[in-house]
């Protein structure tokens, strides 16, 4: 019949009778089955969704192209500035990354000098066009989201390009030798630190850094600390890290 008569024993009357209809209990179970269901399955999605963001963010290869300019000083002229542009790749996990690039700054007839031990310790004076620049940092990313700040600390090589001699010889010797020597100073290593910002929109970046190296080796073309002021786009390349993937081919 599908109900079921139960009296209430502690009336002296026997209680009114209550009916249960049940039928209603397997369609109350099934609702609650259900609800359950829906929400096993939106907790599913919503962790599904945390993990593919984690994922997005982490060990990711960018390629990088800017432009600025380098401001320097050398031995004859003080701070000087030159534009500048450049490239570079960098990888970049969920708060830290590493990024090799390079830069090259185009000046024209910039002046510099340095003691000639070969002519007796004469200053010879020496002009060049372009300077360029090898880097690698480390980065770190305090803040991930669309607008991100990032800080960096590295090291690199600074080398002025083709330095040509403007003083006078007595020997082709002489020349040869002074030209070596100006070659030895043209190079020296830095340190460096760097903060930018960059503006996420999909696999793109547009960003813009300040950066400052150390002042050059004592005796070299170039001296005091240098600073790069640089923006560009950044794209990103895909993941760095394969993901391990389950079932089938």
């Amino acid at each position: 019949m599908g109900f079921a008569v139960l009296r209430n024993l502690d009336s002296p009357s026997g209680g009114t009778p209550v009916r249960v209809n049940f039928r209603v209990l397997p369609l109350a179970a099934l609702g609650l089955l259900v609800q359950a269901s829906a929400s096993q399955a939106q907790s599913a999605r919503s962790a599904s969704a945390a993990v593919a963001k984690v994922r997005d963010d982490r060990f990711k290869w960018f390629f990088g192209a800017e432009g600025g300019a380098l401001l320097f000083e050398t031995q004859s002229q003080t701070q000087s500035g030159v534009p500048a542009a450049g490239a570079h790749l960098a990888v970049i996990s969920r708060r830290a990354g590493m990024m090799i690039g390079v830069d090259e700054a185009f000046g024209s007839n910039e002046p510099t000098a340095f003691v000639d031990p070969n002519t007796g310790n004469q200053v010879q004076p020496v002009q060049f066009d372009r300077i360029r620049r090898y880097g690698f940092n480390l980065t770190g990313y305090p803040v991930r989201g669309a607008l991100e700040p990032y800080l960096g600390v590295g090291f690199g090589l600074l080398q002025v390009l083709s330095p040509e001699l403007t003083g006078t010889f007595t020997s082709k010797e002489e020349l040869d030798l002074s030209a070596q020597e100006a070659h030895d100073r043209a190079a020296s290593g830095f340190v460096s630190f760097l903060a930018g910002l960059q503006f996420r929109v999909g696999r793109v970046a547009a960003f813009g850094q300040y950066q400052i190296n150390s002042s050059p080796a004592a005796g070299s073309l170039l001296r005091g600390p240098g600073h790069l002021i640089m923006g560009g786009i950044r794209l990103s390349l895909g993941s760095a890290k394969e993901e391990i993937r389950g079932g089938g081919y």
